[in-house]
């Protein structure tokens, strides 16, 4: 029989939405830490993550048998030591079929996700736990010093509370025990290669969500969750999404043929349409609404097929590379788009390919060598140098 281990994550339907119960009753800090969240204005998605980030680490101390309020900072330590080489229980999951983790597949050159736990992964667990001793200490719920060392400016003031907009950003050195995170790169799907993934579709329905995501750009959840109470106007070629970040409902355009394959779905599938119900329904079955999950699986079939590992998420880069590669388009107009807070984080979808600068490098190379200038056989040479200055 596997080892069960104590605790588990419980959603609620009224008060606090997500809880840590740990060992078997509701852990009274945790619950006080995520209530402020949720006093905050934080999402209810950021809630359930920080509360797995939570039980995490209760866990860890049960087994090394430290009270949470006890805990010192090489507990932390021996926490990131646990991280680094422990693996991941999602990886865990996999099929027996799917490659091995850390390879890089053939058809796309992505790698694989590791078995073990992400760099980003540690570094939010590092943030989570942070805050929650932080708000423990200010209330007297826990220790008197926070266990977890936190990445500060001069003195004990935040990083670039007080930063002159007019001076360059300082490169601060990594917090203790901060780790490493890759470089963001470009993971846009070449335009061959995303006309095999829409072959592979078998519905109006997937073949609609596919073409929205590839040419509006929308975040896969934002585009699950539109509804029919004016969310789509096909009259001007928009449709409206909660952005992720400020949860507003907002404004963007997507292709015509994005909603000519919407009709066809909405004609021939005839999902349940009443006003402001889902737009985007299950076809097996008794008709639900489509989730996050479900609408993974229809890519995971087409990746199948293929031999490839896209990602919903693959789909808003291939949007905003074939955005940027547009001479119509400023990097602020899809920065506009995207809904990014930032410009920087839309200069990330500007990376070139690798194979375009191989093709860019071949080209170079193979292009004949400009030769330098020569004086024409009817002038005399000397005379010409001597007019130009120029000694023999």
């Amino acid at each position: 029989m596997p080892n069960v281990e104590p605790g588990r994550v419980v959603e609620f339907e009224s008060g606090l939405r997500w809880r840590v119960l740990f060992p078997d009753l509701e852990h009274g800090a945790a619950s006080g830490y995520l209530r402020e969240l949720a006093a905050s204005d934080c999402s209810p998605s950021t809630l359930r993550s920080y509360a797995f980030d939570l039980l995490r680490w209760f866990r860890f101390l049960h087994r090394q048998h430290t009270p949470w309020e006890r805990a010192e900072r090489l507990d932390v330590r021996s926490f990131v030591e646990w991280l680094r080489q422990a693996p991941n229980p999602q990886r865990l999951r996999r099929r027996p079929e799917v490659p091995q983790a850390g390879s890089v597949n053939p058809v796309t050159g992505k790698p694989v996700l590791a078995a073990t736990y992400a760099s980003r992964t540690i570094n939010h667990q590092l943030s989570v736990l942070f805050g929650f001793y932080e708000w423990a200490c200010s209330t007297d719920a826990g220790p008197l010093m926070n266990p977890v060392p936190a990445q500060r400016g001069r003195g004990v003031e935040r990083l670039y509370v007080h930063h002159n907009p007019m001076e360059n950003f300082v490169v601060h050195r990594r917090a203790t025990y901060r780790q490493k995170t890759p470089r963001p790169v470009w993971r846009a799907i070449p335009d061959d290669a995303a006309d095999a993934l829409f072959d592979q579709l078998r519905s109006h329905r997937d073949r609609a969500l596919v073409s929205f995501w590839l040419s509006s750009g929308a975040r896969a959840t934002e585009l699950l969750g539109l509804n029919h109470d004016g969310d789509v106007d096909a009259g001007a070629n928009t449709i409206r999404v909660v952005s992720k970040g400020s949860r507003l409902r907002e404004t963007i355009p997507a292709s015509v043929d994005s909603f000519v394959w919407l009709a066809l779905y909405l004609s021939e599938e005839r999902p349940p349409i009443s006003p402001g119900s889902p737009v985007w329904w299950t076809r097996q079955g008794t008709p639900r609404p489509l989730t996050y999950h479900a609408a993974r699986a229809v890519l995971q079939r087409a990746n199948a097929a293929l031999g490839s590992n896209w990602t919903l998420h693959d789909l808003r880069h291939t949007a905003a590379a074939r955005m940027l590669s547009d001479p119509a388009f400023t990097l602020f107009d899809v920065q506009t788009i995207l809904r990014h807070a930032s410009v920087t984080t839309t200069q990330i979808y500007a990376q070139p390919r690798l194979e375009e600068l191989v093709g860019k490098v071949l080209e170079h190379y193979a292009r004949p060598r400009v030769a330098g200038p020569v004086i024409e056989p009817a002038y005399d040479s000397a005379a010409v140098l001597e007019l130009l200055g120029i000694g023999a």
